[in-house]
């Protein structure tokens, strides 16, 4: 469809409307009500480092679409082209529906876990793979560092908050951070969220979005999805969706996960970021905020 035309020539082609566009950077159409056209510049992105991650994307699907290996991940939208320079990227794909979030069931939280497993047990393109190194141990200044700050937090809450959590966290948190380490490396979306899911005719879901693709733990894209859902005033059990995902992790593979260290990664990952960051943002805020996120870096 596209072929060597540019972009204003396709379109003067096509009934089409903008339907996204703006602050990312990336120009998006709906084209004959059938399909979505993204369109990158390097040049007009806000921000020239945002550029190899929709080159990532791209060269994502080029992979699953001109290596014929499409149907070993069938969460992935339909792409029909692509245009790759170093300068433009081109995607012309099908057009799903979005999901309602007042459809969310036990069912269709199954088919979200399924598609994810889906994610997580195809290998990481080469391009994508990237030396996993050591682990980010914090200095003691830095740990220092983090106590002041948290102890700046709860003096405005005096007596309201166990001080023996941050001083019990601080005491392992080299320990937890080089445990999480070691979490086995997956294919993960990186950017797992409501907004980036759609839904083919016959329900099953599709993922799209993918300029975060990368090698990490599973535990991530499932903690980011939860937590997403949860600022939206949706919450889910992490116990419930760990459960879900684990089964369909064994329908596709026959492996066994162990449903207690998946929890304790992605307890560990937000009590590394809730030790590190967190006190930065909560100078001024009502006590039921602080506590209930200094009481899960604690679990």
């Amino acid at each position: 469809m596209l072929n060597d035309k540019s972009v204003e020539a396709f379109l003067s082609d096509h009934e089409h409307r903008q339907i996204g566009g703006g602050q990312s950077g990336a120009r998006i159409w709906e084209i004959d009500g059938r399909y979505v056209l993204k369109h990158v510049i390097k040049d007009m992105l806000p921000e020239p480092e945002m550029f190899p991650l929709y080159l990532n994307e791209a060269l994502f699907y080029q992979f699953y679409r001109e290596e014929g290996h499409g149907e070993a991940l069938p969460c992935l939208p339909e792409v029909l082209e692509t245009r790759v320079s170093d300068r433009e990227i081109l995607l012309l794909m099908k057009k799903y529906r979005q999901p309602s979030k007042e459809a969310l069931d036990d069912g269709l939280l199954r088919g979200i876990m399924r598609a994810l497993a889906q994610v997580h047990t195809r290998e990481i393109p080469d391009f994508l793979k990237r030396p996993q190194g050591e682990p980010g141990y914090l200095k003691a200044e830095r740990i220092a560092e983090c106590v002041d700050g948290w102890r700046s937090v709860l003096a405005e809450h005096p007596g309201a908050l166990d001080p023996g959590i941050l001083e019990r966290t601080a005491d392992r948190i080299n320990q937890i951070i080089g445990w999480h380490h070691e979490e086995p490396q997956v294919l993960c979306h990186g950017d797992f969220h409501w907004d980036n899911l759609l839904l083919r005719e016959n329900g099953e879901i599709v993922i799209c979005d993918w300029q975060g693709v990368n090698g990490g733990g599973a535990s991530g894209d499932i903690s980011f999805f939860i937590s997403r859902l949860g600022a939206d005033g949706t919450e889910i059990a992490p116990e419930k969706l760990v459960e879900i995902y684990v089964q369909e992790r064994a329908l596709l593979t026959g492996e066994t996960l162990s449903e207690d260290i998946l929890l304790g990664h992605m307890q560990a990952a937000n009590s590394i970021t809730t030790f590190q960051f967190w006190h930065e943002y909560l100078h001024g805020s009502a006590c039921g905020r602080v506590r209930g996120i200094y009481e899960k870096m604690g679990k």
